[in-house]
C-alpha cells in the first residue's frame, strides 16, 4: 500500500444532514463509553466487584451512556462557542468539568436506586467529584483523539480561492460524484470529520476531507473562508446581513454561510459588503 493510499482523503457516500450530525460526529462516542463501562464493570471499579456482574454492568453501563449523552451536549455547546477552539489543553478540561459538575449527582441518585446507598457527605461528594471529574476527563481525551483529524480547523487568516469548474484542480474535482464535476462550487462547510461541498442547482455532498486541504487545492481569487467552517464563493453571495462586527450571507436560497469577527474586517476591505 503506498503512502498517499494511506493519507489521501476518500471520497465518501453521501449521508443526510441528520446523519452527518449525530452518526459521523457521536456514534464512537457512545461506543467508547459502552466499553469503558463494560472493563470497570469487570474490574469492580470504586469497591462494585463484590455485586453481582449483571448489577454491576447495568449501573456502569448506566453512568458511562448518561455520561456520552452529557458530553454529547457539552462538547457541541463549547464547539460552537469555539474560543477555545485552537487550545484543546484548555478545551478539554473545561469539557470534562462541564460534564462531571451534573454527573456526580448522577452518580449519588444512582448510587442510591441500584445499592440503596444514603447521600454522601460534602467530603465523600468533593472526592466523588474528582473521580468523576478524572473519568470524564478521560473520555474526553479519548474522543478527542479519535475525532482530532476531522475536527474544525481554528480560524486563520483570510484566504482567496477559486470555484470555476474549469478551473477547480483535477485533484480536488475527483474527489466529488461523477455527476457533480461539472458544477459550481457555491460554497465549503465543514461537519466535523466530513466537508460538505455545496454546488449550484441547490446541490451538495459530502466528502471525507478537512476544510484547509480543501482550500489548499483550490485556486486564488474568486472565493474566501468566512469563518472557521465555511468557505464561500464571492460571486455566490446574493445579499448580506450584517450587525455586531458579524455577518450571514445569503447565498442560492435557502443556503445561508456565517461570516466571524475574525474574518469580517478582511473580507469588508475586501468589498464583499458593498
Amino acid at each position: 500500500m503506498t503512502d498517499n493510499a494511506v493519507h489521501e482523503p476518500r471520497v465518501a457516500t453521501p449521508l443526510s444532514p441528520k446523519e452527518a450530525s449525530f452518526g459521523a460526529r457521536h456514534k464512537r462516542g457512545f461506543v467508547i463509553a459502552a466499553i469503558v463501562g463494560l472493563l470497570l464493570t469487570f474490574v469492580g471499579a470504586l469497591d462494585t466487584g463484590d455485586l453481582p456482574f449483571l448489577k454491576r454492568l447495568a449501573y456502569w453501563e448506566t453512568l458511562m451512556l448518561s455520561g456520552a449523552m452529557i458530553g454529547l451536549g457539552v462538547s457541541e455547546s463549547v464547539e460552537k462557542w469555539g474560543r477555545l477552539r485552537s487550545r484543546p489543553a484548555l478545551e478539554m478540561p473545561l469539557i470534562a468539568l462541564l460534564i462531571a459538575l451534573p454527573l456526580t449527582f448522577m452518580v449519588v441518585g444512582t448510587s442510591n436506586i441500584f445499592f440503596g446507598t444514603q447521600p454522601p457527605s460534602l467530603r465523600a461528594l468533593v472526592i466523588m467529584f474528582g473521580i468523576t471529574f478524572f473519568i470524564s476527563l478521560v473520555m474526553t481525551a479519548l474522543n478527542y483523539f479519535i475525532h482530532w483529524p476531522g475536527k474544525v480547523i481554528p480560524e486563520t487568516p483570510l484566504e482567496t480561492r477559486g470555484v470555476q469548474p474549469e478551473t477547480i484542480t483535477a485533484r480536488f474535482t475527483d474527489r466529488l460524484p461523477l455527476p457533480m464535476r461539472s458544477s459550481k462550487i457555491i460554497a465549503l462547510e465543514a461537519e466535523d470529520h466530513y466537508l460538505r461541498v455545496h454546488l449550484d442547482g441547490d446541490q451538495s455532498t459530502l466528502i471525507l476531507m478537512r476544510l484547509s486541504d480543501a482550500i489548499a487545492e483550490l485556486p486564488k481569487d474568486t472565493g474566501a473562508q468566512t469563518h472557521r467552517s465555511w468557505w464561500v464563493a464571492k460571486d455566490a453571495v446574493r445579499g448580506v446581513t450584517k450587525a455586531d462586527g458579524r455577518a450571514t450571507l445569503t447565498l442560492s436560497a435557502p443556503l445561508k454561510a456565517p461570516v466571524s469577527r475574525s474574518f469580517y474586517k478582511a473580507l469588508n476591505d475586501a468589498g464583499w459588503f458593498v
